[in-house]
């Protein structure tokens, strides 16, 4: 996707988001429309991203929601013992709106949270549930491993 239309799908995303009532920026790169929420009464708080990740079939824009909930050691699972990684797939069975998964770049290894959206049925409504599901996701699993880091 050129710059152009990822910056003119994050403006969609980013109008969409008003009219959920949800406050965030594109980040300067034009690469994702950032949000955070408050996740607790205690202060917790907890950043989403919202970034265009594919196409379907029919030419449709994918959307993929997400928050960092963990950074683990840089490679397959090897910040990882065998119950942690057991333990997001048992909780994935039991979320509704929200998935745990690994998000690796060229330094680091990241547990998240994500959910997928189309952009071009997506309403207000649906932004914000999902926002917020991967939200509390992300923040729960950051809570059990005691870091408030994002």
């Amino acid at each position: 996707m050129q710059i152009e239309e990822r910056l003119e799908v994050l403006k969609k995303i980013q109008n969409v988001a008003a009219l959920a009532g949800l406050k965030g920026n594109i980040d300067s790169e034009g690469q994702h429309f950032a949000m955070g929420f408050t996740t607790s009464d205690s202060g917790r708080s907890q950043q989403v991203f919202v970034r265009p990740s594919g196409r379907t079939p029919e030419g449709g824009t994918i959307l993929t929601l997400f928050s960092p909930a963990l950074v683990v050691k840089k490679g397959m699972f090897a910040g990882m013992s065998k119950d942690q990684a057991l333990g997001l797939l048992r909780m994935n069975e039991n979320m509704f709106f929200a998935r745990f998964g690994i998000w690796e770049s060229d330094s680091q290894s990241m547990i998240v949270a994500s959910s997928d959206l189309l952009l071009e049925t997506m309403d207000a409504d649906e932004l914000r549930i999902h926002a917020y599901y991967v939200a509390f996701a992300a923040d729960t699993y950051e809570a059990k491993h005691g870091t408030d880091e994002f």
